[in-house]
């Protein structure tokens, strides 16, 4: 029987659902599409404020990233890159260190002010070039963690805690690094191969974007549904309804699944608070992302790790309030009580101000605060050896960044796979 008499349930809208949704589409079946929320796009989102675009937290796409090559027009995107690089704070000053072929100037500015030392400058080029014989689809088996990684390189623990904490606890939301080496050294290729960027007006063009795409008449998404319960390849929705199809796919997050399968163990999570400020002047801001290098063992000093100016990567940001600048402040360390996201913020602005001075962060004002306390799942070693399954039954799938690297990649990967294992159950 072919696929155009096929029909599947999707429960998720977020980039993995999209991605499944397209893949069957294609390959001829119907699709449903269920979200419980009222908008797509999962945790990939942006809203409005005051004239300003802000992003559900901090968020960046890389452009080499395999699998958005399948599902975006990326041209239409106009996609706007950040500087290669960094501009690093050790407690006394600051320096860029930057990608030694994009930006060579910066990266010896880096060596010259002492943030990273000349022989680890010269350790972190084989260390980088070894990541590009990696695999270029998706991260290779576990290998220890990242931190492991960087030591066996011959990496100072200056460095490591100076940059790599800082930069990739950015990047992770765990300043500890022990986030598996496989996921670090995947990243690293996609550096090399591509620039970290966002598209023109927000991350959660992404989303949208992806439903454009989708074959028409083929794709049914319904929002403010709630899915209750799986049975086999039926849905039970909160408000009673059946969904019958010839198979299902749950491409909710790891802690939504939990709801359908409850002898799941629990996932462990990664989190951020993240601050956004308008700002008086945004030719006063840097164009560079801002890392608080200072701390050992994964501490830094202050709540600020990472941060950037908005306005000077993607102006469209502020597209509503001209001339004024839009920065993002983020922390690793989510504060226990919802109701101090306030101080904060102003912690962060303060180290903020020692960073960039008090000319760049005079009169800034805060915008909005995100607490998200689930940003990406963990990636400890042990934590993908603990993976959830991928199948619940013959003709049911999961699908979802849980299962694959904590990426917008490895969710659209995800979803393209559960599809793809859903096509060959249904004949």
């Amino acid at each position: 029987m072919s696929n155009a008499s096929r029909h599947v349930t999707i429960i998720g809208a977020g980039i993995a659902g999209l991605a499944a949704a397209r893949t069957l589409a294609d390959a001829g079946a119907t699709v449903e599409l269920i979200e419980s929320s009222d908008r797509i796009g999962g945790r990939v989102a942006s809203d409005t404020v005051g004239g300003f675009t802000l992003d559900r937290g901090f968020q960046i796409y890389l452009s080499a990233y395999p699998e958005g090559k399948r599902f975006l027009d990326l041209k239409s995107l106009d996609l706007k890159p950040f500087m290669p690089g960094a501009l690093v704070w050790n407690g006394a000053r600051s320096a860029t260190i930057a990608h030694p072929m994009r930006e060579p100037l910066a990266a010896i500015a880096g060596v010259v002010r002492g943030v990273v030392p000349p022989s680890d400058a010269l350790r972190m080029i084989p260390f980088a070039s070894a990541a590009l014989r990696g695999p270029a689809d998706a991260p290779g088996a576990s290998r220890g963690s990242s931190l492991e990684r960087l030591r066996g390189a011959g990496i100072s623990d200056r460095t490591i805690d100076g940059f790599f904490r800082s930069f990739f606890g950015g990047v992770f939301f765990d300043r500890t690094l022990a986030t598996d080496a496989s996921r670090l050294d995947f990243l690293l290729r996609m550096f090399a191969e591509g620039f970290a960027c966002v598209p023109a007006r927000g991350m959660g063009e992404i989303p949208a974007a992806m439903l454009r795409a989708m074959p028409a008449g083929r794709v049914r998404v319904r929002l403010n549904t709630a899915a209750d319960a799986i049975d086999g390849t039926r849905v039970t929705l909160a408000s009673g309804e059946r969904l019958d199809a010839d198979a299902v796919i749950v491409a909710t997050d790891a802690h939504a699944l939990r709801r359908f399968v409850r002898d799941l163990p629990e996932i462990p999570w990664c989190s951020t608070l993240s601050a956004w400020f308008a700002t008086p002047d945004a030719s006063l801001l840097s164009p560079w992302l801002v890392l608080n290098g200072t701390g050992r063992g994964g501490d830094a000093i202050g709540s600020f790790n990472h941060g950037a100016a908005m306005s000077s990567i993607a102006p469209s940001y502020c597209a509503g309030a001209a001339g004024r600048g839009l920065f993002v402040a983020n922390t690793t360390s989510l504060p226990a009580n919802p109701d101090t996201a306030a101080d904060t913020a102003e912690d962060m602005h303060r180290t903020l101000r020692e960073i960039l001075g008090a000319a760049a962060t005079d009169g800034w004002e805060l915008l909005a605060t995100q607490r998200i306390p689930h940003a990406i799942p963990r990636q400890w070693t042990a934590d993908i050896a603990a993976r959830l399954p991928a199948q619940l039954g013959a003709r049911a799938l999961v699908a979802g960044d849980h299962l694959e690297d904590s990426s917008i990649n490895g969710a659209m990967r995800s979803g393209r796979k559960a599809a793809e294992s859903c096509l060959a159950a249904i004949g």
